[in-house]
């Protein structure tokens, strides 16, 4: 029977992975970055293509500084653009300081800004996301969707809700979504299925998600 995530499954995962079984939370977002760099890859095909990550504050803003990284380091032409900046001393804030190193352009989110793609990566919310989004993080899911490039979606479309699939109540319209470790509970609810695109799980090296009871 395929594992199915809750939002509390996914935090209990990462629990498990960092208590339990002693594995940093940077390394974790390394391999999650890892599997999402590779499908960015697949869906650009050769470099130099033109990327744009849009990463949010948190551990998605994280995996996606390392996907910058990753795909700057694969000869693709990357560049970010930021809602909110990690806290300090965060992998999140990890992640930005090595795509900095690495050459990658980062300036705040301007929704009025006309940016040249043929990838964007989704970065910005999570399977935390349980309010209403608002404000910048609202016009940025809006912008990406109505910009024309296909988006690749870190763990889920920003603006989903993990557990039901709804729109909260914006939600960008993935062509393809990388989710970490099980699918998500809410990807299965008719709600999500216009957001959500082709759907791929990739683990993270922790161990069988079948220890992590659903919610």
């Amino acid at each position: 029977m395929e594992t199915v995530f809750s939002r509390a499954d996914a935090r209990a995962y990462d629990r498990l992975c960092m208590d339990a079984q002693g594995l940093p939370g940077i390394a974790l977002m390394e391999r999650a970055a890892q599997g999402c760099a590779r499908a960015s890859m697949e869906m650009l095909g050769r470099p130099p293509s033109r990327v744009l990550v849009v990463a949010g504050a948190g551990q998605n803003g994280g995996d996606g500084y390392a996907v910058a990284t990753l795909l700057r380091q694969a000869g693709h032409r990357v560049a970010v653009r930021a809602v909110g900046e990690p806290r300090a001393g965060s992998d999140a804030a990890t992640m930005r300081a090595r795509a900095v190193a690495a050459g990658v352009p980062i300036a705040p989110f301007a929704p009025q800004e006309a940016i040249d793609a043929d990838l964007i990566v989704d970065a910005l919310f999570g399977t935390g996301l349980d309010r209403p989004v608002a404000g910048e993080p609202r016009a940025a899911i809006e912008w990406m969707n109505a910009h024309g490039a296909p988006v690749l979606s870190i763990d889920l479309p920003s603006g989903m809700d993990c557990d039901t699939g709804e729109p909260l109540p914006v939600c960008v319209r993935a062509a393809r979504t990388v989710t970490m470790v099980a699918r998500k509970l809410g990807f299965d609810r008719p709600a999500a299925r216009p957001f959500l695109g082709l759907v791929e799980v990739v683990p993270i090296g922790g161990p069988d998600p079948g220890r992590i009871s659903r919610s």
